[in-house]
């Protein structure tokens, strides 16, 4: 018997199927008492099961000590199995539509977010035993609730683990487990970013390789992008060739520079003890119509009177 559903169920963020785990205040005799009955049910979201269906109990009187919150997101339930003395009923739920920001991007499920971060940071990885692999459990729990990460909640799940290997392995991890997973230049930003607070000795070389993996797949940085790498390879040893390939991405990528990437040049060429390059930048920044701050221009100063120009 379908007992229809005011459509109102809803949640904080729009996830694929998951259990609703729901009370009612109907008792089965005023059910039997209605032709056509129709439940209102409260829920509380909780993402473990591994069915699109979802049973709700209910009982003589109303449950107490159920914390009650409205949501924003709003999803349709259909009834579609009970027993026979009425006291519990399962409901199948649709997947909603995800919304979108003004710009006409997924807004990230922050409660998705949250769980995957807490799969990959609660088990450990330094032990040999498969059953104890994050990224296995992690597999099990999106293919069986049908979900599909975005890039900006992978951009954010990235923040939260904010550990260079685990980062690194979560990144690797999405388009491989993932159908139809791409990322964009947004998660490569949040890669790099992770890379750049490394103390790593192969560092360098892993933020080399993701740049040419964006080439190779035709990933379009932006000029956040060439403002990461040139904080990464202006601290490096030898960063005038990493330097040189950010200024070759600007013009590949078809950016333009702005005030601060100039300003973060200046100060990586200042690093690497190239008085003279680091005056061309400036020079460049003024004739373009930007100006320094004081603790740049203190910096251009001081390297200027030691190498008595």
């Amino acid at each position: 018997m379908d007992w229809p559903v005011k459509p109102f169920i809803s949640s904080t963020l729009p996830l694929s199927p998951i259990e609703l785990i729901s009370t009612f205040k109907s008792t089965q005799e005023s059910s039997r008492r209605r032709s056509k009955p129709t439940m209102t049910l409260r829920h509380l979201l909780r993402p473990t099961s591994n069915h699109r269906s979802a049973t709700t109990r209910g009982g003589s009187g109303a449950v107490s000590n159920i914390p009650h919150r409205h949501f924003a997101t709003k999803y349709t339930a259909r009834v579609i199995d009970s027993s026979s003395d009425g006291r519990s009923v399962a409901v199948e739920v649709d997947t909603p539509t995800l919304h979108t920001d003004v710009r006409g991007y997924p807004l990230p499920r922050r409660d998705l977010i949250c769980k995957v971060t807490k799969i990959l940071l609660n088990r450990s990885t330094s032990s040999t035993s498969p059953s104890d692999d994050p990224f296995l459990h992690l597999s099990d729990y999106l293919e069986t609730l049908t979900i599909t990460l975005t890039p900006s909640e992978a951009s954010e799940i990235l923040k939260s683990l904010n550990h260079p290997h685990k980062a690194l392995q979560f990144f690797r991890f999405c388009p491989s487990h993932i159908p139809d997973f791409r990322h964009n230049s947004f998660t490569y930003n949040r890669l790099l970013l992770i890379l750049s607070k490394s103390s790593s000795s192969d560092r360098f070389d892993l933020v080399r390789r993701i740049i040419d993996e964006m080439e190779r797949l035709g990933v379009r940085g932006s000029i956040s992008t060439v403002n990461i790498l040139i904080g990464i390879f202006g601290v490096e040893d030898n960063g005038g060739e990493g330097l040189e390939r950010c200024m070759g991405l600007v013009k590949k990528w078809e950016l333009k520079m702005n005030s601060y990437t100039y300003k973060c040049l200046l100060q990586a060429y200042l690093r690497s003890n190239d008085s003279n390059k680091a005056f061309d930048v400036y020079t460049e920044m003024r004739r373009r119509g930007y100006k320094l701050d004081i603790f740049a221009y203190n910096m251009l100063l001081d390297a200027l009177a030691k190498d008595e120009k």
